[in-house]
């Protein structure tokens, strides 16, 4: 990726926020209450901002998450002997495949959830034979380090 790209892409992923005076009412679910709270939205895309406390991971957490699959499965840790391994070759493609999703790392928009919803989707469609709860677990263990 040449420098000219690189600098178009985090154009880009940039926001330009609506006026204080503009900013909308919607719903805030941190609780039960169903509180309003004023937000932000983006005048170039139209995009509200997220105000739920919940922030989208970067790219390097999803790699993070990925390499230590990789290592589990490599190391049979909970695993029966002899279980298909996790090929850098699969890394690669699931992480373009997250690439591809729009929006995927915008911490504008998107919460930790609706990403830990579309990764488990890529991962799972790329190795089916992945459960849900493995991909789950790897990630609560790449959480606490």
């Amino acid at each position: 990726m040449s420098i000219d790209e690189e600098t178009e892409e985090e154009v880009l992923d940039e926001h330009n926020p609506a006026p204080p005076s503009e900013r909308i009412w919607m719903p805030v679910y941190q609780d039960e209450d169903n509180k309003l709270a004023k937000h932000d939205w983006c005048l170039d895309t139209g995009i509200i901002k997220n105000l739920s406390g919940e922030e989208a991971k970067p790219k390097g957490f999803y790699v993070s998450v990925l390499n230590k699959m990789k290592y589990i499965l490599e190391h049979d840790l909970g695993h029966s002997r002899g279980a298909p391994k996790f090929p850098d070759s699969q890394i690669k493609l699931i992480l373009k495949d997250l690439d591809n999703i729009d929006g995927f790392y915008d911490k504008w928009w998107r919460t930790e959830s609706s990403q830990l919803e579309a990764f488990i989707r890529v991962v799972q469609n790329r190795r089916s034979d992945l459960s849900q709860r493995f991909i789950i677990d790897s990630v609560t263990r790449t959480l606490r380090g």
